[in-house]
C-alpha cells in the first residue's frame, strides 16, 4: 500500500516537474519563431497581413478549437502582426487560451467576449504595476487597451503606469478621455473594482483628477 502511494507521489512530483520545465523551454522567444515561421508560410502565397495571422492561430493548438469568428475579431482588433504575436506569446505563457479563452469564446456577443480578455489583461498588469515592474505593465497593458480601447478601465492604468514612468506627455491624454469616459459611471458600476477595489467613485476621481493635473503641471514647466 505505501509502495504503491509512493508510486503514485513520483509520478505526480514528475509531472508537476515536467510542466514547470517545458513552460520554461517553451518560452516567449521560441513561441514567436514558431509563429514567424508559420506566417511566412502563407504569407508567402500572396495573402494580406490580417489572413495571414488568422490562418496561424485556426493552425496552431490550442488555438484551432475556438470559434473562428472570435479569433478573427482578435487580429482585427490587435491589428498588426507583433501585438497578436505579443498576445499569443503571453497567453500561451500562462496557458490563458486552454483555460479562460474557451469560455469566453463560447460567448456569441463578441464586443463583450473581447472586454473580458481586456479584463484579464487589466488585471495582470495592475499586479505587475503594483509590483513597479513598469515595462511589462506597459506591455500587457497596451494590449489590453487594443482589446477595450475606449474604456476607463483600460485608459486610466495605462496612464498611471507612463505616471509612473514619468512619461508625462504619454499619460496626460489618456488620464483625460479615461475621465471622460469615469463621468458618465455611478457608484457600484461594472469594473470599477479593477481601479481600487476599496474606493468609491467620488474617491476615484479624485485621485486620477489629481494624477491628469500633476502631469499637465509638469509638462508646462
Amino acid at each position: 500500500m505505501n509502495g504503491g502511494l509512493f508510486t503514485i507521489g513520483t509520478i505526480v512530483l514528475m509531472v508537476v516537474i515536467f510542466q514547470l520545465v517545458w513552460r520554461r523551454v517553451r518560452g516567449p522567444k521560441l513561441i514567436v519563431r514558431g509563429l514567424l515561421r508559420h506566417y511566412h508560410g502563407f504569407a508567402k502565397t500572396g495573402l494580406p497581413e490580417q489572413e495571414c495571422l488568422l490562418r496561424v492561430l485556426c493552425k496552431r493548438s490550442g488555438w484551432k478549437r475556438l470559434p473562428a469568428t472570435f479569433l478573427a475579431e482578435i487580429v482585427a482588433r490587435l491589428g498588426s502582426k507583433e501585438d497578436v504575436f505579443r498576445f499569443v506569446s503571453l497567453a500561451e505563457g500562462y496557458r490563458f487560451e486552454r483555460q479562460q479563452l474557451p469560455a469566453i469564446s463560447a460567448n456569441r456577443d463578441l464586443e463583450a467576449a473581447m472586454r473580458e480578455i481586456a479584463l484579464w489583461l487589466v488585471d495582470f498588469g495592475k499586479r505587475l504595476q503594483d509590483e513597479d515592474r513598469l515595462k511589462q505593465a506597459e506591455f500587457v497593458q497596451k494590449l489590453a487597451l487594443g482589446f477595450a480601447p475606449e474604456q476607463f478601465f483600460t485608459l486610466l492604468p495605462m496612464a498611471t503606469t507612463y505616471y509612473k514612468m514619468k512619461r508625462y506627455e504619454e499619460a496626460a491624454p489618456l488620464f483625460e478621455k479615461g475621465l471622460a469616459r469615469l463621468a458618465s459611471c455611478v457608484d457600484g458600476a461594472d469594473h470599477l473594482d479593477r481601479l481600487d477595489g476599496g474606493a468609491s467613485l467620488d474617491e476615484l476621481r479624485a485621485h486620477y483628477q489629481e494624477l491628469c493635473a500633476s502631469c499637465l503641471q509638469t509638462g508646462n514647466n
